[in-house]
């Protein structure tokens, strides 16, 4: 018996093998993330380029030599003495964050190439939290080292300005800086867990991605702190201080005078037309969505030719459309004829000229042009629903009001998050209507960050970027509620034609 036991047992020993699906998943879990190799590349990259010639001194429009960090540490004199001018420059009062600048570059690669190691000992996310926080301050001690290398007492001592005596970067000191910076993207994607592959750049969508998207929100986030200044970027808080002057206008708002910060008040008209558009498409679009939906259940279709006319409009440039409908409602245009012609009016209306008429027109207009984005995808919810749903709503004592409020429509609240989110944010900082059918005498948010970007003035300039990052931020936030909403519904919003 025992021996029959052994026998027994050494054969399932010898016919058991592991399972290689096992084991390739437990080397992946084993496997250092791609982002991780990323952020020690870049760290390799930025030590290297601390040390070759980045930086140029423009002295009179002329340059005079090109240094390294490296080099203006060991070397911080520099003297020039032409007929008008006399040179002395001392870049010993940024010794500290030149050390910063070389030094901190290469402890990040020391710490990410140890990273591996320290994740067994301080967890997965801490030693990427590390490596970022090296990288952006690597990031800051170049920035503030390359702009303190002249101080304004050097350049008053010369008779210069910042245009005619400054340092500015040449190919290498421009691939140090994005280095650095892809240095924090990726030591940011690592801490947030998402897991990189190689195949992944195979897709087009990544690059689109980050070319048209992460890389202009983060020159926008660049313009909106650093000003460029004699060849060379320094870190300023103009933009801020041009948005928060102590301005106040004159504003009313449903027949009251209200007196409001400047851009306050701008920011709060968008708002308004924002938050109408919405409720306006909202309240409209729902009831076109909720009887296309039925038709289209009824009648057995896959789609609605209907909702293909609701769309169509879209095919349209928006600017035409916006143009047609100020045609429509101005002095001689259709309407104030119409009315003529049936003798409801003996002089025609000044629509877009009476302050009320045409804010409400505006509205109107603006509803009409974002109708199909809050009625595609709540028509996409709507006719996915399966009927017995609300037969069963029926059969249980419910009316007709009764099953669409406590059944039918909270079921169909994750196309309506969608259609909100697709209609409120653009609506938000869309300018060509209200500019058009106003005549210019309504400014929004979109027109004001426009005004800031074509001026002259680099302080309007960057108030224009900080502009920007704001409404980034309100967008975000406002998108971050909605989402946790739409987890509650569900989530299941969508748009199909």
């Amino acid at each position: 018996m025992a021996k029959a036991l052994n026998t027994s047992s050494s054969s399932d020993t010898s016919s058991w093998s592991p399972d290689p699906e096992l084991d390739l998943d437990l080397s992946a879990k084993n496997r250092r993330p791609v982002s991780s190799w990323v952020t020690s590349l870049m760290f390799l990259i930025s030590s290297i380029l601390v040390f070759v010639p980045s930086l140029i001194l423009t002295v009179q429009y002329a340059e005079h030599g090109t240094y390294s960090y490296l080099t203006l540490l060991t070397d911080s004199t520099f003297n020039l003495k032409t007929r008008s001018h006399h040179v002395a420059l001392d870049f010993s009062h940024s010794s500290v964050f030149l050390i910063l600048a070389i030094a901190l570059p290469i402890l990040g690669l020391v710490f990410s190439l140890l990273s591996p190691l320290l994740k067994k000992r301080m967890g997965k996310k801490l030693p990427a939290l590390i490596t970022g926080i090296l990288a952006i301050l690597s990031l800051v001690a170049c920035v503030v080292a390359q702009s303190g290398l002249i101080t304004s007492a050097d350049r008053a001592a010369a008779d210069m300005n910042s245009q005619s005596l400054f340092f500015s970067q040449n190919l290498f000191g421009n691939l140090l800086f994005i280095a650095l910076m892809i240095a924090i993207a990726s030591s940011l994607i690592e801490m947030l867990g998402i897991r990189a592959h190689l195949k992944a750049l195979a897709y087009p969508y990544f690059i689109w991605l980050l070319i048209f998207t992460i890389l202009p929100l983060g020159l926008i986030f660049f313009r909106a702190f650093f000003s460029k200044a004699g060849g060379s970027y320094h870190f300023t808080l103009d933009g801020f201080k041009v948005l928060t002057v102590n301005r106040t206008v004159s504003a009313r708002f449903y027949g009251h005078m209200l007196h409001l910060q400047e851009y306050f008040s701008v920011f709060l008209r968008s708002v308004d037309y924002a938050a109408w558009t919405t409720i306006g498409c909202l309240l409209i679009g729902y009831p076109l969505a909720f009887i296309l939906a039925r038709r289209t259940k009824r009648k057995h279709l896959n789609s609605s030719m209907l909702l293909f006319f609701f769309v169509l409009p879209m095919w349209i440039n928006t600017m035409l459309r916006t143009y047609a409908w100020r045609a429509f409602f101005s002095q001689n245009g259709v309407l104030n004829s119409f009315l003529l012609k049936i003798g409801a009016i003996s002089d025609p209306i000044l629509f877009l000229k009476s302050e009320w008429l045409s804010d409400i027109i505006v509205k109107v207009v603006l509803i009409n042009d974002f109708l199909p984005f809050m009625l595609l995808p709540i028509y996409s919810v709507l006719v996915k629903l399966d009927d017995n749903v609300e037969q069963a709503a029926r059969d249980l004592g419910a009316n007709g009001f009764q099953a669409f409020w406590k059944v039918l429509f909270p079921l169909s609240m994750p196309g309506v998050i969608s259609g909100i989110q697709m209609v409120f944010m653009p609506s938000l900082t869309f300018y060509m209507i209200p500019d058009i059918i106003s005549e210019g005498s309504v400014t929004t948010i979109g027109n004001t960050v426009q005004s800031f970007i074509l001026n002259e003035s680099p302080a309007y300039q960057q108030a224009g970027n900080v502009l920007s990052l704001l409404l980034l931020v309100f967008v975000l936030f406002t998108m971050g509620v909605l989402r946790n909403q739409d987890k509650d519904f569900g989530g299941s919003g969508g748009m199909v034609l």
